[in-house]
């Protein structure tokens, strides 16, 4: 390894830690996904502050993969590669976290790690000892939690107690409604559901001790939902269907398991598969024209790449989508029950400054805050920094 250059930085971390020494030292049948200098100088340069020598040991964990990968044995389809990353502060998949190894419409593979980050092979199939490496031009990206995503909906684990166990719980499969017709399917119903109802309906999106990357997926499978009831998986073609509703963007990893964004809710009192393949006529063809939906495994194309970089913040945040939404309506169905005494009054408005973000990065705390928000004089404090706290949902904290 120390022969090539290019890998100095990679090699300097690797040495600094003992226990990634001591890995690759006795590994065997590994695949090394090792960054370039060029690659770590990148990603160092937005890392602000400093990162820890536990930080690097996870991230570098996440680039060392159990089996041997040459880029001859990667298919057209999604792979699912696990990695020596089992680190229960960043990762709760049992077999180690994944990478997905994807190739581009012209053929050459990719890696997929969080958020959708893309990773090109700068230099191939690189024999040594312990297996093989591949030299790659990005750092990886460790997967999210999943509630970090669903964090934008200022939940609380207060506000959370029945769907925390499905949030916090290792290997998971969520099916996550992003479209504004679920949206608005959502948004229409909620109002009229309980606390524990709302909390069903999120519970029947995940499905506990299952890995359902899209590889794992098969037509006719049955899966068990954590609300206890079970939704069908059907494969046409390229489409996969959860029930009725159509996967749209499949393989967002995060750090207990995989989220596929759906085009619609599940319920489950309607388990209505999708509706029949148009019928075909005398001549073979169909007797109704159709237009192709395209897979949500389709090959990364090139110019799709940079797109997809620029786009992750946006398509993150849009990623809980209708459980987003779910979420929110728990979160605002308990505080409204907390009103009903002064003392509970007081304690949720200490929750909700304590969630509070100031816009400019600060926390609420450093600033001159008083009982209930307010001077005696019913006035607000004159630091005028409370003008800028609000709620992540856009409300006032007091």
């Amino acid at each position: 390894m120390e022969q090539h250059v290019e890998l100095s930085a990679f090699i300097h971390y690797v040495n600094s830690s003992s226990t990634l020494t001591s890995l690759l030292s006795s590994a065997n049948d590994i695949t090394l996904l090792a960054p370039s200098n060029a690659a770590f100088q990148t990603w160092l340069s937005n890392r602000s502050p400093a990162v820890s020598t536990d930080q690097i040991e996870a991230l570098l964990s996440y680039h060392i993969l159990r089996g041997v990968f040459p880029t001859v044995s990667l298919s057209p389809k999604p792979q699912f590669a696990s990695s020596f990353l089992t680190n229960s502060s960043y990762a709760n998949v049992t077999s180690g976290q994944k990478v997905e190894f994807l190739p581009t419409i012209n053929g050459d593979p990719q890696i997929v790690s969080g958020n959708k980050s893309i990773s090109d092979f700068s230099t191939k199939d690189i024999l040594f000892t312990g297996g093989l490496i591949q030299i790659i031009d990005t750092v990886l990206t460790i997967p999210l939690g999943y509630e970090l995503l669903v964090t934008q909906a200022n939940l609380r684990a207060a506000d959370t107690n029945l769907v925390n166990a499905v949030l916090y719980r290792p290997n998971m499969t969520f099916f996550a409604p992003n479209t504004q017709e679920a949206l608005a399917a959502f948004n229409a119903i909620a109002p009229n559901m309980s606390q524990s109802e709302l909390a069903g309906a999120f519970n029947y999106h995940a499905v506990p001790n299952f890995l359902g990357y899209s590889s794992q997926l098969k037509s006719g499978m049955q899966l068990k939902t954590a609300q206890g009831a079970n939704v069908t998986i059907t494969i046409r073609g390229n489409t996969t269907f959860v029930n009725g509703a159509k996967i749209v963007t499949s393989d967002y990893l995060v750090a207990n398991g995989v989220v596929h964004m759906i085009d619609s809710l599940l319920d489950p009192s309607n388990t209505t598969g999708p509706p029949p393949p148009p019928l075909e006529n005398a001549t073979g063809t169909n007797s109704t024209t159709t237009t192709s939906t395209p897979s949500p495994k389709s090959h990364v194309s090139p110019g799709f790449k940079v797109g997809l970089s620029i786009g992750v913040p946006l398509g993150i945040g849009a990623l809980a989508g209708g459980l987003y939404v779910l979420l929110w309506w728990i979160r605002r169905r308990k505080a409204a029950a907390s009103m009903s005494s002064p003392e509970a009054h007081k304690q949720n408005l200490n929750l909700r400054r304590a969630s509070v973000q100031e816009l400019d990065g600060r926390n609420w705390q450093n600033y001159s805050f008083v009982q209930c928000g307010r001077t005696a004089s019913n006035q607000r404090s004159q630091s005028g920094f409370e003008k800028s706290a609000v709620e992540l949902d856009g409300t006032s904290i007091l």
